[in-house]
C-alpha cells in the first residue's frame, strides 16, 4: 500500500550500468491520484542535489513532472530517467489495456 512516508527502492539500467534510487513518498493523495517521490539515496544524487518526481492524474491523462537541481551547469538533463518513466508508463498502459 502506498502512503506518505513510505520508502521505495528502484533498480534500473542506465547505459548498460545497473543503478539504484531510494525514494521517500513525500505526498500521496488518492482522490487527486497524486504521488510525490523524493530521491533520498542512490546514483541519481551523484549528479543532482535534489531529484523529485511528481505524478498526478486529475484529468483523463497522467502528468509527470521531474523537479531537479543540477550539481553543476555541465550536468546533463536527466533524459535517461525521463525515458525510463516513459517506458514504465507505456508498460502500465499496455497492462491495463489488456484487461
Amino acid at each position: 500500500m502506498i502512503k506518505t512516508g513510505s520508502v521505495v527502492n528502484w533498480s534500473y539500467n542506465e547505459g548498460g550500468q545497473k543503478k539504484f534510487m531510494k525514494q521517500l513518498i513525500e505526498a500521496f493523495d488518492p482522490n487527486k491520484k497524486l504521488c510525490r517521490w523524493k530521491a533520498i539515496d542512490g546514483d541519481v544524487l551523484e549528479m543532482y542535489n535534489s531529484f523529485t518526481i511528481v505524478s498526478s492524474c486529475e484529468h483523463p491523462w497522467t502528468t509527470w513532472a521531474i523537479e531537479y537541481e543540477k550539481k553543476t551547469e555541465d550536468t546533463p538533463e536527466p533524459l535517461t530517467l525521463l525515458g525510463l518513466i516513459l517506458q514504465m508508463t507505456m508498460d502500465i498502459e499496455g497492462h491495463l489495456l489488456k484487461k
